[in-house]
C-alpha cells in the first residue's frame, strides 16, 4: 500500500459548543454532590460517551418514573424537552437542572415569540428526533415538522409561517424548503436556525469530501447529525463510510485510497476521532521494521507509565539545585523522580472519562492494574523511606504531600474533597508537590530554605510545573476528555488561560534579565533565560496549530524541562 496517502482530519470535528457546555454541566454536578446524577435520555447521542459519563455516576433513564431517589439531581440533555414536560418535572420533589444547548434555547424562543403573534410554526428536522420534540411544545398547538423539500411542497394553504430549522439540519435542504413552502403561505418568516459549528462542519464537509477519495465520518450510529454529515458525504465522495469504532476500518476499505479525509459529528469527542487517525495510518502507511514498531510501542509504554514525567522532575530538580547553588545530590534527583513517579501513575490509575485506553493504558491500566497501582504505592514508600535519611525536616513535609496527592483522586469525608472541587486544585496541588520535592527539598538538606536562592528556585519550579500541568488541561480538553474545573483551563476558559501562561513566561524571563543584570550567576541566567524560549515556541504552537495528539502533547510538554537542564550544564 502507498506511504503516500493523504490523511486530513476535519478542523471542524469534536464536540460542539452546545455538548461540551452539557457535559461541563453534570461533571461539575458530579463533582460536587455526592448525589446520583440522572439525564433525561442519553446527555449525547454518543454510546461511548454514555458508558464513561456511568463511571461518574450520572445514568441516563427515559422518564422521571423511573428514578427512585429522591435525593437525586435529574438534568434535562443537551436537545432540550417541550414547556409542559418541563413544568411537571419541576412540579416534583426531584432537583432539576436544565443543560439545553443555548443554541437550543435561542430556537425555543423565536416560536414562542411568533407563535404568539398567531403565526404557525414549520419545523424543517426529524419528526421523532428528542430536539424537533422539545421545538414542537413552543408552537402553541400550531407546529408541522417536514423533512425536506417534498413535504415542504404538500403543506396546506396557511396565512402566516414562521420556519425553523432544527440545529444541525442540512442547510442545503432548509433552503429548499423555505423555496418550496414559500408557493403555500402567504407571509413566511424564514427563521434560519441552523447553528453556526453544524454551518462551518457542513461547509468544511463538503469542500473535502469533494477533494477526497475516501470519507471516514466517526459518531454514533443513532446521532441524527452524524447520519446527516454521512449522508452529505455519500453523495459527493467516490466513497464514504459511517463508522462508531476505529476496529470497523480495515485493510481492503483503505486499500488504494490516495486521500482518506476524517470528520464526526456534533457528539463524537476528539480521543474518539484521533482513534480513527491512528487506525487509518496504521492501514495506509506502509508497514513500519519490528524494530521500529518495538520503539514506537516503548516509547507510548514510557509516557503513558509516568516515566518520562519522572525523568523530568530529576531534570528540573537538577535545574533548581543549580538556582539554589547547592551541590548536586543524587538522592534528591532519585527522590524527585520516585515521587513524581508514584503520584503521577497512582492518579492515571484512577483517572475517571479519559479517552479510550490504547494498547499501552490497557496493558497498564486494564491487563496489569493491580501491578500498576502496586508500582505507584511502591515507588512512594522508596521516596519517602528515602527522605527518612534526609532527616525529620525533609520525611514530614515529603509524607504530608505525598499523602496528599495520593488522596486526590477520592471523595473522602471532613471537607477533603471540597479542595478537589476547588477551581484548578489539580493544577495547584501539582505544582506545590513538584515545588516542594524538586526545590525545597534541596534547600531543606542544604539548611538553606532562609535563603533568597532557594525562595526563587521554589517560585521558579512552581510557576514552570503549574504551566506544565495546565497545558496538559489544555490538550485534555481539546481532545473532549471528560475533565471538570479541577482544571484551570475548564475553569478560566481558553483566552484567559493563554493570557496567564505567556504572562508567567513574561515574569520568569524578567526576573532572569534582573538576574543577570545584577550579576548574580549571569551564566545561569542566561541559560535559563535561552531555555525558557522553548516554552514560548511551545505555547506559541498549541495556541496556532491544532493540538498535537497525546503521546506527541506529553512529550513536547515534559521536554521542556530536559531542555532547561541541558541549558544550564556548564551554567
Amino acid at each position: 500500500m502507498s506511504p503516500r496517502t493523504q490523511i486530513t482530519v476535519a478542523a471542524t470535528a469534536g464536540f460542539c459548543p452546545g455538548v461540551k457546555t452539557a457535559i461541563d454541566k453534570v461533571l461539575e454536578l458530579a463533582k460536587n454532590s455526592k448525589r446520583t446524577i440522572y439525564t433525561l435520555g442519553p446527555l449525547i447521542h454518543n454510546s461511548q460517551v454514555i458508558e464513561t459519563l456511568k463511571e461518574t455516576n450520572i445514568h441516563a433513564v427515559n422518564d422521571v418514573s423511573e428514578i427512585k431517589d429522591k435525593n437525586a439531581i435529574l438534568v434535562i440533555r443537551a436537545h432540550g424537552i417541550p414547556p409542559e414536560a418541563e413544568q411537571r418535572l419541576r412540579a416534583r420533589s426531584i432537583e432539576v437542572v436544565d443543560a439545553t444547548c443555548p443554541l437550543v434555547k435561542h430556537v425555543h424562543k423565536t416560536i414562542e415569540k411568533y407563535a404568539a403573534l398567531g403565526y404557525h410554526t414549520v419545523i424543517v428536522g426529524d419528526k421523532d428526533h428528542a430536539e424537533v420534540i422539545g421545538l414542537m411544545g413552543y408552537a402553541q398547538g400550531r407546529g408541522i415538522v417536514i423533512s425536506g423539500p417534498e413535504e415542504a411542497a404538500s403543506l396546506p394553504r396557511l396565512d402566516k409561517v414562521n420556519i425553523v430549522a432544527q440545529t444541525t439540519q442540512e442547510e442545503d435542504v432548509f433552503l429548499a424548503a423555505v423555496a418550496a413552502a414559500r408557493e403555500k403561505v402567504t407571509e413566511l418568516v424564514v427563521s434560519n436556525t441552523i447553528c453556526k459549528p453544524t454551518k462551518d462542519r457542513q461547509k468544511e464537509t463538503v469542500k473535502l469530501s469533494k477533494a477526497s477519495d475516501l470519507v471516514i465520518v466517526m459518531g454514533g450510529k443513532n446521532s441524527a447529525n452524524t447520519a446527516r454529515l454521512f449522508q452529505i458525504c455519500e453523495k459527493l465522495a467516490p466513497s464514504a463510510i459511517h463508522i462508531e469504532k476505529e476496529e470497523e476500518l480495515s485493510l481492503e476499505l483503505l486499500k488504494g485510497k490516495k486521500s482518506v479525509f476524517i470528520t464526526a459529528g456534533a457528539s463524537t469527542p476528539t480521543w474518539m476521532i484521533e482513534k480513527a487517525l491512528a487506525r487509518t495510518r496504521e492501514l495506509t502507511i506502509a508497514k513500519k521494521s519490528s524494530i521500529g514498531e518495538r520503539f514506537s510501542f516503548i516509547w507510548t509504554l514510557a509516557i503513558t507509565s509516568c516515566a518520562y514525567t519522572a525523568l523530568a522532575a530529576v531534570a528540573l530538580t537538577y535545574v533548581c539545585m543549580k538556582l539554589e547553588g547547592a551541590p548536586v545530590s543524587k538522592k534528591l534527583l532519585l527522590l524527585a523522580g520516585l515521587f513524581v513517579l508514584s503520584l503521577h501513575l497512582a492518579n492515571r490509575a484512577e483517572e475517571k472519562g479519559a479517552a479510550a485506553p490504547d494498547r499501552a493504558k490497557k496493558l497498564l491500566f486494564i491487563k496489569f492494574k493491580s501491578a500498576t497501582r502496586f508500582a505507584a504505592v511502591l515507588a512512594g514508600v522508596l521516596a519517602i523511606a528515602l527522605t527518612a535519611t534526609l532527616g525529620r525536616r525533609v520525611f514530614l513535609p515529603a509524607a504530608f504531600f505525598w499523602g496528599l496527592g495520593m488522596l486526590y483522586p477520592y471523595k473522602l469525608p471532613l471537607g477533603f474533597e471540597k479542595f478537589g472541587n476547588f477551581p484548578a486544585s489539580k493544577d495547584i496541588l501539582t505544582a506545590l508537590g513538584w515545588g516542594f520535592v524538586c526545590a525545597y527539598a534541596p534547600g531543606i538538606w542544604r539548611g538553606s530554605i532562609l535563603y533568597k536562592s532557594t525562595h526563587l528556585a521554589v517560585i521558579f519550579a512552581a510557576l514552570l510545573v503549574f504551566m506544565r500541568s495546565v497545558m496538559f488541561g489544555v490538550t485534555h480538553a481539546h481532545s473532549d476528555m471528560i475533565v471538570g474545573k479541577e482544571n484551570f483551563y475548564k475553569a478560566a476558559g481558553p483566552a484567559f488561560t493563554y493570557l496567564t501562561l505567556f504572562a508567567i513566561f513574561l515574569f520568569l524571563e524578567i526576573i532572569l534579565v534582573l538576574l543577570k543584570n545584577m550579576a548574580w550567576k549571569p551564566d545561569l541566567a542566561a541559560a535559563l533565560f535561552t531555555g525558557l524560549f522553548y516554552y514560548l515556541a511551545l505555547l506559541l504552537f498549541f495556541y496556532f496549530r491544532k493540538i498535537p495528539e497525546r503521546i506527541t502533547a506529553e512529550t513536547l510538554i515534559d521536554s521542556q524541562f530536559l531542555i532547561l537542564a541541558l541549558s544550564v550544564w556548564k551554567g
